[in-house]
């Protein structure tokens, strides 16, 4: 109870910390408009919960589904699973390094990273997303890999090769199918403040993924078609 206490100070401090500024990334995203052929999706639904650097979900936790010796929400078990299998079909060497996580392992994981970054919040939150901003909670995301070694990993990885695979560059094209989209494209931090790891897919239904995909769009940017407040950017002092 202590370490849980202890935890979720340092979470709220980060994102206080982060509400002010995080160093290296530089608000400038403004709400797009709702164009006409945006899908008609309730953007309130358990699909579109935002966890980002600046926006928390708390210790919200999802209920578990297994899969591949991991979880996932259990509505998003059918639509992983059929994702691994179509791209082994495919020839490709595919596995969840990282799915589900409960709130234990990311107490552990940020105050280890606490420690290692001398106890600064800001650097922290350039290492790793903690309770409430960190989509794994939801267990609605997966970082995938094509290296055995770094199947269900439980500890930090870095996996930068990934993204110059033809797995990584397969996922790009048909994630959407299955309902995934690349959570966190390099050119919108203005939107998200920090990234997870490489190939950090999350899951937000077909007609979504297929839209936000062929729009270039981040999540974010999806939400703000429909609710400009539901995404907030601290570095603007207001919502989307």
């Amino acid at each position: 109870m202590k370490k849980r206490f202890l935890a979720g100070l340092l979470m709220f401090a980060l994102l206080a910390a982060c509400a002010v500024a995080l160093p290296g990334v530089t608000a400038s995203a403004e709400a797009p408009e709702k164009p006409a052929d945006a899908p008609d999706v309730d953007i309130h639904s358990w699909e579109y919960k935002l966890a980002n650097a600046y926006n928390s979900v708390a210790f919200y936790i999802c209920e578990y589904g297994p899969i591949e010796g991991q979880g996932l929400d259990p509505r998003v078990v059918a639509s992983a699973s059929a994702l691994l299998k179509d791209a082994r079909a495919a020839g490709y060497t595919i596995y969840m390094a990282q799915a589900f996580r409960n709130l234990e392992w990311l107490e552990n994981m940020y105050l280890q990273a606490f420690k290692r970054c001398d106890y600064d919040p800001i650097l922290t939150a350039r290492t790793f997303q903690g309770i409430g901003v960190n989509e794994h909670q939801m267990g609605l995301a997966i970082d995938f890999t094509d290296k055995q070694a770094n199947a269900a990993k439980y500890e930090i990885f870095e996996d930068p090769e990934i993204v110059d695979s033809e797995l990584y560059a397969w996922l790009l094209e048909h994630a959407a199918d299955y309902g995934f989209i690349l959570r966190y494209p390099a050119d919108k931090a203005e939107w998200y403040g920090v990234a997870c790891p490489h190939a950090h897919f999350r899951y937000v239904g077909v007609e979504a993924a297929k839209y936000i995909t062929e729009h270039d769009l981040c999540l974010e940017e999806f939400i703000s078609l429909y609710d400009p407040e539901a995404v907030f950017i601290p570095e603007h002092g207001r919502f989307a």
